[in-house]
């Protein structure tokens, strides 16, 4: 259709004859606040839903009956398993620990009688006895390993290797080990009756190990790494346990070769980024994994329970806080790798094969895996880093060789007001999100910092509201700051800019992922790959948007060239209103402004040009120039959608009425989902990591920087959207984000769901008969325990100091109840002997002096020898003569420190020390005799029991060492 309407009056009466085709119908998909505002929270939540659920809850077993025809096992009888296994505490120096043996020894032989497998081998290992070091310790063990051998099926040219599946039976001395390690022990009986079965026969010998002496300096693996059927495993699967529930997480790979089988789970759960922990020693403490890659060269999976952590290690490891979806999920997970491994006929893991590549890999709500090699994320990276900054600044450079650069187009100059709707004012919104980012980081690091400050342990027991809270107050200073500023000066170019600095600001973070990469060998930060490449997308799209505007001088032309196709009546339109212009008989005065009233300039008329179909208008012959229509807030009546599809935001150029009206739809779905469920995965992974720590001594402020960061980095993609957003939602988010932080400062941080872990250790002069009861806890919380909750306490100086062993931590001292740990002996003096005799003194520089110690303990199988200088060497042996050490490495730098370990109760050691020095002062030293059996501490360690009964609701009793009690005893010779 073309309009010509050559006079004010004809333009006025068409204005005022279109009124009556009905009030303007805007499409819900335009970029309006309602719609923007729906559609990103429903994302969000959308997303975060299904993650807090994933995160924390373990996907249900199907039917026990249907598991059992299915793969022929019963998850109810691998349930019960777990019942007898934790009936009582069983550190390996308990007597609980047999009858852990035991029943696993009788349990295996069942399940293989049952199947009719007469080829599967059981070894019950009481030979292997080996003295190797550690963290400068010197340690001598003697195993007490259970290793099954199911033989594979098939032949092979030439050698594969054996698949290794581990688990330690034994637990710590204050935990049942439900979870660490009860729950991997049943997953591998499970998996025998499975590998037993005829019709699952593995191609790859597969060994099954259940080994003693894990939770002290994993002993039990160590001794494995001795026994000749070590010698044939290529690959491991570690089952562990760091938590006491939840789902089982992929800890850490050796490779991204060995990873895959990890794909063939139905349910796998993990990120590369807790493997990297341990990598840098983020996370201190270790696994039997290190064992197995470190020691004997293996390439596997470590797959462990890591949450909560307040539980670990305590009475409350138990089946009560735990589950059969926990235990599926640890099976089912196994089952697929093992069987990936087991049916692998590569030759891939062999020993130099040179087919070993670091591992970047995570889930994809806990349904998907993914997995890459290091080096072709590093490659992406880079090319990311470069390419897409290539693509970007070509199309910029198109739009500017175009003339369609509005971003950075200025308005043009003039000497009277310009009117509004021929401003370009492209430039206008650029500071506006980095200041934003800038103020919103600020505030929430502030606050997070101010509650770790005010209420540091609160994040222990209240790690949701941390999120909530820093959330809300992001999302309300970004929204306050992006509407101010619109307010102030409003600019089309606002969602622009926004992608603008989005995508420079995850470009930076994919540089320091790259950088990570290559000088680290660290993949963790994989998120930040997708993170850019949704940002360079959506700023891709951005850019193309403005291909569709008319060329900016054309705009110019419309002040400069006013002549073109225009009549003396079109021509005085630019210097004065139409719509409300005067009868002709009303001549202008010297009181008329020549530039009255520039919003209303061109209201209702077309200046002399024709609209297209697209709504432009245009100029000449070929040149266009959006519609000059009403502004947003003068609502026109028009029937034809066309127009209110023209028409521009509230104040904003009235250039921007041309561009496209649902591109920031495809800009949406870019930018959240994928960099949110990446970056949130990785968020409650860390966050849930992190947040516990405290009680192991870790600084809090750390942790709260690191919810600071990631909540940064989860909302940033709703910043070139959120100066649409209506005020219903950041109102909203003022009352939660007020309520959390009241809670987060004034709340006390601990509850029964949530103790506060503190540690028991108690020595005894065994000399004297002295005793000593130790709690070491968080120093804000330690001495009320102590002092208003213990009776043993109430009535004797408590000393309480900062401790040395576990640094960031308060320990508490005084004397506490006796303990009886050899019953039948009355005097602690009778607790250990320690006989050391002078074999032989060094009367020159070739002479070696040589003492012999010999040393029993009562009642305990575990005991600590201590010199005052430090010896060449020692060799131990067993009173009867029968037991033979094998040394497990160097014994480095010579020996000061020794912890014996036997497999039979009371039978004690005799150690030989060796000097090479010409010393004449006496080599002297201590014993320290560890008891460690908890299941009668009512009578042996009333001290423990006393803890236990009285602690306060919201605390709860760890071990601090390997011995509940160390007794001490001093020697010479």
């Amino acid at each position: 259709m073309r309009l010509s309407l050559k006079t004010p009056r004809a333009r006025l009466a068409a204005v005022m004859a279109s009124s009556s085709c009905g009030p303007c119908k805007l499409s819900f998909a335009h970029f309006r606040p309602l719609p923007v505002t729906i559609l990103t929270v429903v994302i969000y939540l959308a997303l975060f839903i299904p993650l807090l659920i994933i995160h924390y809850v373990p996907p249900s077993p199907p039917p026990n009956d249907s598991l059992k025809s299915a793969i022929g096992v019963d998850l109810e009888e691998t349930w019960r398993s777990l019942a007898a296994i934790t009936r009582r505490y069983h550190p390996y120096n308990s007597h609980a620990n047999d009858d852990v043996r035991s029943y696993l020894v009788q349990r295996i032989q069942d399940i293989i009688a049952r199947n009719g497998d007469n080829a599967t081998e059981v070894v019950v290992d009481n030979d292997v006895n080996v003295l190797y070091q550690t963290r400068a310790i010197s340690i001598y063990f003697e195993s007490m390993n259970i290793i099954v051998k199911v033989p594979g099926t098939g032949h092979f040219e030439g050698e594969v290797g054996d698949v290794l599946v581990n688990a330690h039976y034994d637990s710590v001395s204050t935990a049942p080990g439900a979870t660490d390690d009860g729950v991997a022990v049943v997953t591998v009986l499970g998996l025998i009756d499975y590998f037993t079965q005829p019709a699952h026969a593995p191609r790859r010998s597969v060994f099954f190990l259940f080994n003693n002496g894990e939770e002290d300096y994993l002993n039990g693996a160590v001794a494995f790494t001795e026994h000749p059927l070590a010698k044939t495993c290529r690959l491991f699967l570690n089952l562990e346990g760091a938590g006491a529930g939840g789902r089982a997480t992929l800890f850490r790979s050796t490779d991204a070769e060995v990873t895959k089988f990890f794909r063939r789970a139905k349910y796998p759960f993990g990120s590369s980024l807790s493997g990297d922990a341990f990598k840098r020693g983020f996370i201190r403490s270790q696994t039997d994994y290190i064992i197995f890659d470190g020691h004997l060269d293996m390439r596997g999976l470590d797959l462990a329970f890591w949450q909560p952590r307040d539980r670990y290690h305590t009475q409350w490891d138990s089946m009560a806080f735990t589950s059969r979806d926990s235990l599926w999920h640890m099976f089912e997970t196994s089952l697929a790798s093992v069987e990936g491994m087991a049916s692998d006929g590569s030759y891939t893991f062999i020993p130099g094969s040179g087919r070993k590549h670091t591992g970047v890999w995570f889930d994809m709500f806990g349904r998907g895996f993914a997995v890459f090699q290091i080096k072709d994320t590093f490659i992406a990276s880079m090319c990311l880093l470069t390419i897409a900054p290539f693509f970007i600044l070509l199309t910029v450079y198109f739009l500017a060789k175009s003339d369609k650069l509005y971003l950075f187009a200025s308005s043009p100059s003039s000497n009277t007001p310009l009117p509004a709707k021929l401003e370009l004012a492209g430039f206008k919104g650029f500071w506006r999100p980095i200041i934003a980012i800038i103020l919103a980081g600020a505030a929430v690091v502030g606050v997070a910092l101010l509650i770790a400050k005010v209420n540091p342990m609160i994040m222990y027991s209240s790690q949701e509201a941390v999120w909530v809270c820093l959330m809300s107050l992001w999302i309300i200073v970004t929204w306050v700051i992006l509407r101010a500023a619109n307010w102030w000066r409003p600019t089309a170019t606002a969602r622009t800019w926004g992608i603008v600095w989005l995508s420079s600001i995850a470009w930076l973070l994919l540089a320091a992922c790259a950088t990570a990469q290559d000088r680290l060998d660290v993949g963790g930060l994989y998120f930040t790959i997708f993170y850019y490449i949704a940002t360079a997308l959506a700023l891709f799209l951005a850019l193309l948007d403005f291909f569709v505007l008319p060329p900016t001088a054309h705009i110019y032309n419309a002040i400069l060239h006013t002549s073109v196709d225009l009549d003396d009546d079109d021509r005085r339109s630019l210097i004065a209103p139409s719509v409300d212009e005067r009868p002709d008989d009303d001549e202008p005065t010297e009181h008329t402004s020549l530039l009255r009233d520039a919003s209303n300039l061109g209201r209702g008329r077309h200046i002399g040009r024709r609209p297209n179909s697209h709504g432009s208008l245009s100029i000449g012959a070929s040149s266009t120039l959006p519609t000059l229509e009403a502004n947003e807030d003068d609502e026109p009546d028009c029937a034809a959608s066309v127009h209110c599809a023209q028409r521009q935001y509230f104040h904003e150029q009235h250039w921007s009425r041309g561009l496209p009206r649902y591109t920031w739809l495809p800009q949406v779905l870019l930018l959240i989902p994928i960099p949110v469920i990446l970056t949130a995965q990785v968020a409650l992974i860390v966050g849930t990591s992190i947040a516990q720590t405290g009680a192991d001594g870790n600084p809090v402020a750390t942790a709260y920087i690191l919810y600071a960061f990631f909540t940064v980095l989860l909302l940033l993609p709703l910043l070139p959207f959120t100066h649409r957003w209506t005020h219903h939602v950041p109102v909203f988010l003022t009352a939660v984000f007020t309520a959390t932080l009241l809670y987060l400062l004034l709340a006390f941080p601990f509850s029964w769901d949530n103790p506060l872990k503190v540690y028991f250790s108690q020595s005894v002069d065994l000399h004297s008969g002295a005793n000593t009861v130790h709690l070491i806890g968080v120093r804000q919380y330690l001495r009320g325990v102590v002092t208003e909750n213990l009776p043993s306490a109430w009535t004797t100086d408590v000393n309480c100091t900062d401790d040395t062993a576990r640094l960031g931590l308060y320990r508490c001292s005084w004397t506490g109840l006796a303990p009886n740990v050899a019953p039948g002996v009355s005097s602690p003096r009778k607790w250990a002997a320690v006989n050391a005799t002078l074999i032989a003194n060094a009367t020159d520089s070739s002479s070696a002096r040589h003492v012999r110690l010999h040393i029993t303990p009562r009642n305990s199988r575990a005991c600590r020898l201590l010199f005052d200088r430090k010896v060449a060497g020692v060799t131990i042996t067993d009173p009867t003569g029968v037991g033979k050490t094998t040394p497990h490495g160097d014994i480095a730098e010579g020996v000061d420190h020794l912890r014996l370990w036997s497999r039979e109760w009371e039978r004690g050691w005799i150690v030989d020390a060796f000097e090479t020095e010409n010393v004449k002062k006496a080599l002297t030293g201590r014993v320290e005799c560890l008891w460690s059996d908890a299941n009668n501490a009512e009578s042996e360690i009333p001290a423990l029991d006393e803890v236990k009964r009285f602690l306060p609701r919201w605390a709860v009793v760890s071990k601090l060492e390997d011995g509940l009690v160390v007794g001490e005893k001093r020697w010479s010779a």
